[in-house]
């Protein structure tokens, strides 16, 4: 593994894998190494994560249900990525299971088989917007695999850098825009429920971040969660139960690492557009945040979900 791509581990840091049963509400810790950074799990299967470690993606094989073993780095298998140099955490399955789209570090956004990896297929023309910067971060992906659920990041000629969340189109790479405009978006996905859009932004309070969903027919967001801590990356469970989040302690900037965050989780009612006077119940309190649950991380029947935390030793 190397050395030098990818964000990497501070002094006396660890990077663990955990699995959270939704029904027992209990967490099992599943990986841990001190040598390698490992972010944002997909679950392939019943026994099969795919994550980004050091630039590169690689699959882990969960212990057995009810075992105590912990793994550690020698179980990562790399995912050959022909024609991708490096990739960050912005990854997700597609529903076929034969693949993964994956955000690489030049722009744009890629497909690789799975699970031996290969030569991967780009669907997206980052340069084909110059003189804009333009860079593609995915974090989702339709039921049926028609459209890609991504943040367009943009720098004007001006310098004026903007996120917005659009429906790429696997086949042709255009981007069709939900957003336009100067507020920052992030974390976007298509849920299973009738394809309703989820995402993150800064609209409703500047600096802060909320969760937000657009139903179809309608174009303006309606906001989700409203208190004052900083909330991102919505990931509605396949059955359309439960909407899990990344949550920071208010005043946080952005979605940084190695901070003090919350798992919440709140009905998947509320996506639908139902009302429902409810607190948002806080599943597990971790040292993470970037890195922890980019992406989707549901396994298929909506049991369980798994998530990273990056630990720091105690001088």
């Amino acid at each position: 593994m190397s050395e030098t791509r990818g964000r990497q581990l501070l002094p006396g840091q660890t990077s663990r894998v955990h699995v959270y049963d939704v029904e027992t509400r209990s967490s099992r810790l599943v990986f841990a190494s001190d040598t390698v950074l490992v972010e944002a799990p997909n679950v392939l299967d019943d026994h099969t994560l795919v994550l980004n470690g050091n630039g590169d993606l690689w699959t882990l094989q969960l212990p057995a249900p009810g075992s105590d073993t912990v793994l550690d780095e020698s179980a990562l298998v790399p995912v050959p990525m022909d024609g991708v140099d490096e990739i960050n955490n912005d990854h997700v399955l597609d529903p076929s299971g034969a693949s993964v789209v994956v955000s690489a570090r030049d722009g744009d956004l890629y497909r690789v088989p799975l699970p031996d990896g290969g030569p991967a297929e780009r669907l997206t023309d980052a340069a084909s917007a110059l003189p804009v910067v333009r860079k593609f971060y995915l974090h989702g992906i339709a039921p049926d695999g028609s459209a890609l659920a991504a943040i367009v990041g943009e720098r004007s000629e001006d310098g004026v850098w903007t996120t917005d969340v659009a429906s790429v189109d696997p086949a042709t790479g255009a981007p069709t825009f939900l957003t336009r405009d100067e507020h920052p978006d992030d974390g976007c996905t298509i849920t299973p429920v009738g394809g309703t859009w989820l995402f993150n932004t800064e609209r409703f309070t500047p600096g802060t971040a909320q969760i937000a969903t657009v139903w179809p027919g309608h174009a303006e967001p309606v906001r989700i969660t409203n208190d004052d801590r900083v909330n991102w990356f919505p990931h509605l469970s396949p059955d359309g139960s439960d909407l899990l989040y990344l949550s920071y302690e208010p005043g946080v900037q952005g979605h940084p690492a190695d901070h003090r965050v919350e798992l919440r989780l709140l009905p998947g009612a509320m996506v639908r557009g139902a009302r429902i006077a409810v607190a948002p119940e806080t599943l597990v309190t971790l040292d993470g945040g970037q890195g922890t649950v980019n992406v989707p991380p549901w396994a298929p029947d909506s049991s369980w979900f798994a998530y990273c935390d990056y630990p720091v030793r105690s001088a």
